[in-house]
């Protein structure tokens, strides 16, 4: 004997009832969710990061502060070689550039070259439980000069720019021969050693603390991933419960064929 309209109808009640059943114990409703429980772990796998990233990081703000004063420090030597006027001054014209030089850095100066900034950039993947993309939009957050600086712990990982074009911190030029200026320029050869010193240090802490953030964001997106899983089975939920309404309710079930 065949099945009638009605036990038809009630087959596809009693599996939405297990289908709805089983996206409440996804989502938690009257039951501890299994998503919502590695979310919390994952959390508190990201707030154990934040001692050793922030740590790090201050170390590399400072090392990076450092280089950039450094730099300021070079541009204040070659300034002051180079005079406010032509008398005395370590530099010399480029007559190919210019046909006179009143005093002062110019780029009518032999060896002119800009001087720029060190910085290190946060690069900050939004992450966010909202979006459908967790890698968009992504922002910025720099060190630029010996007066800035980002806050420690932030960004998805950082990248260390030397001379960042973006950034200029003032000039340089060649300096003459004579015994003063041979004396500044071996200062700033001094100077410009530093610099390359505390970039090679600067370059171990940012590959240190890039392979923990690398750590950090793996669960990032794992939690981004379970929020976004909640998002979806909760609206499957609705919709499911939505089906069930159309063969509960006499309004459209009366409709069916009997």
């Amino acid at each position: 004997m065949s099945e009638t309209n009605e036990a038809k109808s009630q087959y596809v009640i009693n599996d939405l009832d297990v289908r709805i059943q089983r996206k409440n114990d996804t989502i938690g409703f009257q039951t501890t969710s299994q998503l919502q429980l590695r979310i919390d772990h994952v959390n508190a796998l990201n707030e154990g990061y934040k001692p050793a990233i922030e740590g790090l990081d201050a170390k590399i703000v400072s090392i990076g502060q450092s280089i950039n004063q450094i730099k300021d420090e070079i541009v204040d030597l070659v300034t002051a070689a180079v005079g406010v006027t032509t008398t005395n001054s370590c530099a010399s014209l480029n007559v190919g550039v210019c046909t006179s030089w009143g005093g002062g850095v110019s780029t009518c100066l032999t060896g002119y070259a800009v001087e720029y900034y060190d910085t290190v950039n946060a690069h900050i993947w939004p992450l966010s439980s909202t979006s459908n993309n967790p890698f968009s939009p992504k922002s910025y957050s720099r060190l630029t000069n010996a007066s800035n600086q980002y806050t420690a712990g932030i960004g998805t990982f950082i990248v260390h720019v030397q001379n960042d074009s973006g950034y200029s911190a003032g000039a340089r030029v060649s300096l003459g021969s004579s015994s003063t200026c041979v004396a500044t320029q071996t200062e700033i050869d001094r100077k410009d050693g530093e610099i390359s010193s505390l970039r090679t240090e600067l370059a171990d802490y940012i590959s240190k603390v890039n392979d923990i953030r690398t750590d950090r964001v793996a669960n990032q997106l794992e939690e981004w991933g379970n929020y976004r899983a909640m998002t979806e089975e909760q609206n499957e939920k609705t919709r499911l419960e939505n089906v069930k309404a159309v063969y509960t309710d006499p309004k459209y079930s009366n409709l069916f064929l009997k």
